[in-house]
């Protein structure tokens, strides 16, 4: 992507959200937002003829609500990465937006170097939630799969729960002291525990579904 823009969809059925966030992006000078769409059908109708680098979709719209319409962007378009905004944060929504393949669940409220963080993470493969709700989904599935983990090392537990929090190897290796090299191979003894085939899904596993080889 060096010196070529980013090309973002937004949709959102507030105006004022969403001219903020197109003005926020272009004046960046490193994005340019191709199209916005006030709802998900006009969203869908855009990405017939254009395929953007990734879209941030609102949660709550009319009609077709951000989830139904991310579960749709990624049956027709796999490899295009989605963000999901939300103006509030609710553990739910985020699973549900994890399950159907989103690779972020992002508040409104967050400054404009988070967002744009959070947008160039996604084109790169990698995970971005509001540190917030990261940090309490991470527990609580902890909490809630102390069984499922049955098996893991504490410090493969560690990994997997950084992983959970869209933590590329390398911020992996500097909080664990760990060699990249070394976190890779936890990762893949992790992929390998959960039967899933990559991060994506390692994910979406240990957020919903908490048996050791579920599909997902």
């Amino acid at each position: 992507m060096d010196g070529v823009a980013i090309n973002v969809f937004i949709a959102d059925d507030d105006t004022m959200v969403l001219d903020g966030l197109a003005m926020v992006l272009e004046q960046s000078g490193e994005f340019r937002v191709g199209h916005k769409a006030r709802n998900a059908r006009a969203l869908l109708r855009a990405l017939e003829g254009a395929q953007p680098d990734v879209v941030l979709l609102d949660i709550r719209m009319p009609e077709e609500n951000g989830l139904e319409c991310c579960r749709e962007i990624k049956l027709r378009w796999p490899n295009l990465p989605v963000l999901m905004l939300s103006t509030f944060h609710d553990d739910e929504y985020l699973k549900d937006a994890l399950r159907y393949g989103a690779h972020g669940y992002l508040l409104k409220h967050q400054t404009p170097e988070a967002l744009m963080l959070a947008i160039r993470s996604a084109v790169n493969g990698t995970f971005s939630f509001e540190p917030g709700v990261a940090r309490s989904l991470a527990v609580d599935a902890a909490q809630e799969k102390e069984q499922t983990f049955h098996g893991l090392t504490e410090r493969e537990q560690a990994v997997l729960r950084l992983v959970a929090e869209g933590r590329s190897n390398r911020e992996i290796s500097d909080q664990l002291f760990l060699s990249e090299g070394t976190v890779r191979n936890y990762v893949s003894t992790l992929l390998q525990f959960a039967g899933v085939r990559d991060r994506t899904q390692l994910v979406i596993w240990y957020f919903q579904n908490g048996k050791p080889g579920a599909g997902v």
